[in-house]
């Protein structure tokens, strides 16, 4: 399957997949008590491992890679063949540029940056969630559950239309892991249930899966139309930020 056609699929899913928590609200009364304390702990506490793993992705994209197949040591043999070097995580060429940024002179990925930024704050806002008493009214709840979604279709044309500023890239995806807090955080509230927390955390999951396959696709898309020759995005599958 090419990439474009594993990009529809990620879309499709993830469109039903908030269609469904629409429906959710939609249909679903308000709960009659609120979710006890050591449930709302067991929620953040996955809540937060996924964003933990967020950070180090963010940090390292490729750690996982040597554990689940041979293919990063053809990404970088290739690599080396074509003496292409990379910086911030994409090739050091002027196509690239407005994917990174420099900060006190080390070359930072412009989404993996924004990434780590949103995992950190929502681990932070995460725990406030569950030590300060706060009972959220339906409504709220509901207004947030729409922005954190819309703020997920905003993230996905940025990247399909193309930033052409890093520091705007940066924040998208910040925002990115900060709508899914706020998806994650009005279920909660508005089903008052451990499993629907469950389910909306593995659909943000899904969520940023689809927003790394879009990545791919655009960087193969700008690799396709570069003058350069080494066509890294087009003859490898490299994981995309």
């Amino acid at each position: 399957m090419n990439q474009t056609k594993i990009v529809l699929s990620y879309l499709a899913l993830s469109v039903v997949g908030a269609a469904l928590l629409v429906v959710f609200v939609s249909i679903t009364p308000a709960p009659t008590s609120s979710m006890v304390l050591p449930e709302k702990i067991f929620v953040a506490g996955i809540f937060i491992i996924i964003c933990v793993f967020g950070v180090s992705f963010s940090l390292r994209p490729n750690w996982v890679r040597p554990f689940i197949s041979k293919k990063d040591n053809i990404v970088k043999n290739h690599t080396n063949a074509l003496k292409r070097s990379f910086r911030g995580h994409h090739p050091d060429c002027k196509t690239f540029e407005n994917h990174r940024m420099m900060y006190q002179n080390k070359t930072w990925c412009a989404g993996c940056l924004g990434l780590l930024i949103g995992c950190l704050l929502s681990i932070i806002l995460v725990i406030l969630y569950v030590v300060v008493p706060f009972q959220q009214p339906p409504t709220i709840s509901r207004l947030l559950l729409f922005l954190g979604l819309l703020v997920i279709a905003l993230v996905y044309l940025e990247i399909i239309l193309g930033s052409r500023h890093s520091i705007i890239h940066i924040l998208s995806n910040a925002m990115l892991v900060l709508s899914f807090f706020l998806i994650t955080t009005s279920i909660v509230e508005l089903s008052g249930k451990v499993v629907y927390g469950f389910f909306t955390i593995l659909l943000c999951i899904l969520w940023l899966d689809t927003r790394i396959q879009l990545s791919r696709w655009h960087h193969r898309r700008l690799c396709s139309s570069c003058p350069e020759l080494c066509k890294i995005y087009e003859a490898t599958i490299i994981f995309g930020r």
